[in-house]
């Protein structure tokens, strides 16, 4: 990464923090804090450095268990657009998308 970039991300953050009352201490405090778990930062090469071995593909989400709706053809979700689903048949693409992008199915629901 090159000077102007890292510096262009770090006066980014320093705003970001400014705008949500985060010190450079707690910030500071929190990573201390963070389990020594913690992935490393994702990689943009298509080895994971193992003697050029193939990077393991992220599973995709499951998608959750949909209750029928107990009113047949009632809907169940609904999104800004006014699609909606019943929860009966297969789960619309709208629907998917979302819980595929890590969107809460409940944030849907009427």
């Amino acid at each position: 990464m090159d000077e102007r970039k890292r510096d262009s991300i770090i006066a980014y953050l320093r705003s970001r923090m400014a705008e949500f009352g985060i010190s450079e201490r707690a910030l500071a405090e929190a990573l201390a804090e963070a389990p020594a778990e913690n992935p490393p930062p994702p990689s943009f090469t298509k080895t994971n450095g193992t003697h050029g071995a193939p990077k393991a593909k992220r599973p995709m989400p499951q998608l959750p268990l949909i209750p029928h709706s107990s009113d047949a053809g009632a809907p169940i979700f609904r999104n800004a657009s006014g699609d909606t689903w019943d929860g009966i048949g297969d789960m619309p693409e709208w629907l998917k998308r979302a819980v595929h992008a890590g969107q809460d199915i409940e944030f849907y629901r009427v």
